[in-house]
């Protein structure tokens, strides 16, 4: 499989990566502007499936780091536009540096999550080199931490590591003693510079095939296509993209309260809906750290990570950032049953409510549903 995307393709892909971001994974609207202006520069966008990687290739996975609180996400200025899609741009020099230490060419990119902006990240950092994007990311979703990802879990080195910014610093982080320590350093240097960029986990073909959740960017392309087709033939946005993200709603109605700050360069907040039709009576809560991660229905644990919980504008069917949820704003929420891969043993303590200290044990979404739906 080889895609070249067109402007469609990529507002189709925005739009579905901001769903399947769960509040987080960036601006869609600045992902969205970005690939429109590799194409307009007669740049190429051009996607391959993770299959398609020979054996012996290096594929890196560049992304964005830092809160997407409103105090800190302002729209990106000129000089910064430019630049990430510059060849003397943060996001290219990640790349010279990464291959200077390998002393071998980089064959491909892909994201390390599915959202807004840090999908089209990989996407941008490819076109800019010429190179292919690898339809998959390594959690399935977006994501509050950088060790949340399929590699820590089979050990696959997450160094080296670029960090660099718009200002013109970079950092090369040649080895760490864990994952989290990873974690931590990027995270500093990027409430630091107020963001930054990190390029990481060169990985062989052979290791990528084995060790990723495949068809992300695919699947994002398809949910955006039905909400908008949904909305060119007048039909309903919100189950057109439910169903098209394989999704099962669990709630609707105003957001009444939103608590948030901004701290240690993530978006920390817990926000309350009150329902609406059949959920009339009942209240909604979510906790996110950027994305959303646990909810309780009226104070009881509901949907929870690794699965995903999403949100729509009601009148719309239309994605949305935590950045802009105000107090006020009518919402549908849907839950995706997470990819397998994180329900396994092995892996489920990593994403779980457990790994952000919440004694709450992870249910599967589905088996949830049924419990307080059809008891």
């Amino acid at each position: 499989m080889t895609l070249n995307l067109g402007t469609l393709d990529i507002s189709d892909l925005c739009t579905g990566a901001a769903v399947m971001g769960t509040g987080g994974g960036g601006s869609p609207e600045l992902g969205r502007s970005l690939l429109n202006k590799l194409l307009e520069m007669g740049k190429e966008i051009r996607l391959i499936s993770s299959e398609e990687v020979p054996n012996d290739a290096i594929v890196i996975h560049p992304s964005m780091v830092g809160s997407i609180a409103p105090s800190q996400s302002e729209e990106m200025d000129t000089d910064q536009f430019r630049r990430i899609l510059s060849v003397d741009g943060p996001l290219f020099e990640s790349l010279r540096i990464i291959e200077g230490i390998l002393s071998k060419r980089v064959y491909a990119t892909m994201p390390v999550e599915l959202g807004g902006s840090n999908t089209p990240i990989a996407m941008i950092l490819a076109s800019l080199a010429g190179l292919p994007c690898v339809d998959g990311d390594t959690i399935g979703r977006a994501k509050p931490e950088l060790m949340m990802q399929t590699y820590t879990t089979r050990n696959v080195p997450i160094t080296p590591m670029v960090v660099t910014d718009f200002k013109g610093n970079s950092v090369i982080v040649k080895s760490v003693a864990s994952f989290r320590d990873a974690e931590r350093i990027a995270r500093t240097l990027a409430v630091i510079w107020g963001s930054a960029i990190t390029v990481r986990c060169p990985v062989q073909g052979k290791v990528l095939k084995n060790n990723i959740i495949p068809g992300g960017i695919t699947k994002c392309i398809a949910i955006g296509r039905a909400l908008r087709e949904a909305e060119a033939s007048k039909e309903c946005p919100v189950q057109a993209t439910i169903e098209a993200a394989g999704g099962h709603e669990i709630f609707r109605g105003e957001v009444k309260r939103f608590d948030w700050e901004d701290r240690e360069g993530f978006l920390w907040g817990t926000y309350t809906v009150q329902g609406d039709g059949r959920y009339t009576g009942h209240e909604f809560k979510v906790w996110i750290k950027n994305e959303n991660l646990i909810s309780w229905l009226d104070e009881k644990p509901y949907v929870v990570t690794p699965d995903l919980i999403c949100t729509l504008e009601a009148a719309t069917g239309r994605p949305f950032t935590n950045t802009d949820l105000k107090v006020g704003k009518k919402i549908v929420a849907f839950g995706i049953p997470c990819d397998p891969f994180w329900r396994a043993p092995e892996a489920i303590t990593l994403v779980s409510p457990k790994h952000f200290d919440f004694e709450i044990p992870y249910t599967p979404l589905e088996e949830v549903l049924q419990v307080v739906w059809n008891p």
